[in-house]
């Protein structure tokens, strides 16, 4: 997978209104192994499906046409705070589990809190998605999202655990490295960017999905 090395561009204005973190049930917790998680129960996806998800989470590494406009789809699902993104897929031409995912972006456009990272996928299917991040053996992040189908739209719930569960340099790292580079305001960057992100679904992916507008 060659580097993205991409910038931050201008944001598109489309005239959406960005769900508050009121929205969303947010718990977060530091566990007892030193790892912090966050949980965010969404408010449902007012005419979103799981189908529309996972087809959205197979392509949008892409490029959509989206009202007369060529836009990497990616900036659809935040257009204010993505960059870039990149996939490795498998011999079927699927992004799967074992897959690599390159993630470029910076929450509330705050360079303090800018992501660049590498990780391995260990979940891509129809009812969620989930990557996680390994660096000198030990589990730093995982990052997961699920989604069902209910008659207000679909629900969606999100879960970040960020440190080590294990391993000798555990304590180290979730008492030393976790707060300085995961610490409380770059959590709060990361909650806000979330629930925008999510609801930001329901204001493109059905009409995009209609028309399966995206190049990969």
């Amino acid at each position: 997978m060659a580097s993205l090395v991409k910038r931050l561009v201008d944001p598109y204005d489309f005239g959406w209104t960005f769900r508050a973190v009121e929205d969303c049930d947010v718990v977060e917790t530091q566990l007892g192994d030193g790892r912090f998680e966050i949980r965010l129960d969404h408010a449902p996806l007012r005419g979103v499906t799981t189908e529309m998800l996972a087809w959205w989470f197979q392509v949008f590494d892409g490029t959509a046409t989206y009202r007369d406009q060529s836009l990497p789809a990616y900036h659809l699902w935040h257009p204010r705070d993505h960059v870039a993104v990149q996939f490795t897929r498998d011999q079927a031409g699927q992004v799967a589990p074992k897959q690599t995912v390159h993630i470029q972006e910076v929450f509330g456009r705050d360079k303090r809190f800018s992501t660049d990272a590498r990780a391995v996928i260990h979940r891509w299917d129809g009812r969620g998605v989930g990557f996680h991040l390994d660096v000198a053996g030990h589990r730093m992040l995982e990052l997961d999202h699920v989604f069902k189908d209910s008659p207000d739209g679909a629900i969606y719930q999100s879960c970040l655990r960020a440190g080590a569960a294990g391993g000798p340099l555990r304590g180290i790292i979730n008492g030393l490295v976790l707060p300085r580079r995961f610490g409380a305001a770059q959590r709060v960057a990361w909650i806000k960017h979330n629930v925008e992100e999510v609801g930001c679904f329901e204001n493109f992916l059905p009409e995009l999905f209609q028309t399966k507008a995206i190049m990969v």
